[in-house]
């Protein structure tokens, strides 16, 4: 039997009726050893080298969905008190079928919120049998809390043109996906920072899973011939 959990100092787990709470208390710590993994009432952490959730802090979970603009996650949503930083390895996020809020379960997406309250969408693997999200990080990630929600269907809209406002690109930071909200366009090129092309497109998305993490400059085009530039990044 896999090994759950290697060290626990000053460790409440307490259990609710629609939700579980881990506090970890001022001083102390949990150890979670490199392909062993800790469940939090559905939300599966595996790292894949020692990770280390220090106090003071606490995850809890909500029943309550994201909702921006049109969008919506699913009714279930992990929260802490102090940011996760630095983790490697697999998040598997379980879900009931009661709580997709009408999201097909072939286009979730794992959604993660950073420090600054934006979330980024990462797709991963979806096992539709056993109700369960999951990613493999192979670069670092820190988050305050996660969900799933249908892929395209950011929770965080930003508009990064404050000149145009007809112009929206999110999400951003990005995992996998970018999308341009704007009329007509004629073409979104994006290039690295010393003014390389690394591809260009009509299109109103663009694919980033195939290019290296860090930052690039999207320009888009539309019809009037109006040209805006972007600073976008690629987790």
């Amino acid at each position: 039997m896999k090994k759950k959990l290697i060290s626990l100092v000053g460790l409440l787990v307490c259990p609710f009726l629609f939700s579980q709470i881990l506090t970890v208390n001022t001083g102390s710590f949990v150890s979670i050893s490199p392909s062993s993994s800790i469940t939090l009432d559905g939300l599966e952490i595996t790292p894949s080298d020692t990770y280390i959730i220090s106090g003071d802090n606490a995850v809890s979970r909500s029943a309550s969905a994201i909702t921006v603009d049109d969008n919506s996650s699913v009714s279930r949503v992990y929260s802490t008190t102090a940011l996760l930083s630095g983790f490697i390895g697999t998040l598997s996020f379980s879900y009931l079928e009661g709580e997709l809020n009408g999201i097909e379960e072939i286009n979730l997406v794992l959604e993660l919120q950073a420090e600054d309250d934006s979330w980024t969408s990462y797709s991963g693997t979806v096992n539709q049998t056993n109700n369960v999200v999951s990613y493999t990080f192979t670069d670092a990630v820190s988050f305050k809390a996660v969900t799933a929600s249908a892929a395209g269907a950011t929770l965080t809209i930003e508009d990064l043109s404050p000149d145009d406002d007809s112009i929206y690109v999110y999400p951003n930071p990005t995992a996998n996906r970018i999308y341009i909200q704007a009329e007509s366009i004629t073409k979104a090129e994006l290039f690295d920072l010393v003014g390389r092309k690394v591809m260009e497109t009509n299109q109103d998305q663009i694919d980033l899973g195939n290019i290296s993490s860090g930052s690039y400059i999207l320009q888009v085009t539309t019809q009037n011939n109006t040209t805006e530039s972007f600073k976008i990044i690629k987790q």
